[in-house]
């Protein structure tokens, strides 16, 4: 009797982890193919958007994209230093009022 229910509480328990692992690992397969299918959506993007960065280059006159570019990197640059400034005031109120 007792060796009876040992029996079935072991083939129980091999079976509900067994059906765990499956269960992990079809979430496991499934996240990874979704974070596949993002990075190729993020790259055709980065794509579309130098494809229409050189189809307008192409299409306004070269000073003006020159202007163009050069507001663009200005930007970007001052959009990285200010994000690092305050990344870095953060960082020393954080240190500040521990």
């Amino acid at each position: 009797m007792l060796t009876d229910i040992r029996d079935i509480i072991i083939i129980f328990g091999v079976s509900s982890s067994f059906l765990l692992l499956l269960i992990s690992t079809v979430l496991v397969v499934n996240t990874f193919l979704k974070i596949r299918k993002l990075t190729r959506f993020i790259e055709n993007s980065l794509q579309e958007i130098s494809d229409i960065r050189n189809k307008v280059k192409n299409t306004i006159p070269k000073p003006v994209s020159s202007i163009i570019d050069g507001a663009i990197t200005i930007k970007t640059v001052f959009d990285n230093l200010f994000i690092k400034n305050r990344k870095e005031k953060k960082g020393k109120e954080n240190k500040n009022g521990k």
